[in-house]
């Protein structure tokens, strides 16, 4: 489905944005809906439990693309609907949150070697195969954790640069 909604004053880069975002919330409406259509028809509560964390994860998705297109609209047209993306607020060094944030990816760091240690015990003893990959699931999301953390951190640290750190560049 094509999104039609024009942006009253954005540029021709805006609008493109808006789009394909708002096209990918749609999109990610579209498979919630199918999952949830095939949690109720299987006959599985191990189909169903993985299918639901998917869902979770998914809506989660469609609700963070919702706050990016309301922050493109807000930027495109002073026009708030919702919720949007903070804009970056920390300009000075605060070693105060560099250091809560050294703490945080410490005590993640231990969390993800611990659920490695889990992980593998599970494997060797229980043979439960969907035990082994949830804990796995769990482990993904702390290094997800780490890796917001480390955003946090080098922002904390390099306000100037937190630009640096996005996605797919290595975080310092």
């Amino acid at each position: 489905m094509e999104h039609d909604e024009r942006l009253r004053g954005a540029s021709t880069w805006e609008q493109r944005l808006y789009d394909m975002i708002t096209e990918h919330e749609h999109d990610e409406e579209e498979v919630i809906t199918a999952y949830r259509d095939f949690v109720e028809r299987t006959d599985s509560d191990a189909v169903r439990y993985l299918l639901g964390l998917i869902v979770d994860d998914e809506e989660r998705h469609r609700r963070v693309l919702g706050q990016l297109a309301d922050t493109v609209r807000a930027e495109a047209t002073f026009e708030h609907r919702g919720p949007a993306i903070p804009r970056i607020d920390v300009h000075t060094p605060n070693p105060e949150l560099a250091e809560a944030t050294d703490r945080f990816i410490e005590i993640e760091r231990r969390d993800r070697d611990e659920l490695g240690r889990l992980e593998s015990e599970i494997s060797r003893v229980s043979g439960s195969p969907l035990a082994e990959l949830t804990v796995a699931l769990v482990r993904s999301d702390t290094e997800r954790h780490i890796t917001i953390l480390r955003f946090i951190s080098q922002l904390a640290r390099h306000p100037d640069r937190a630009w640096s750190s996005r996605p797919g560049r290595k975080l310092h």
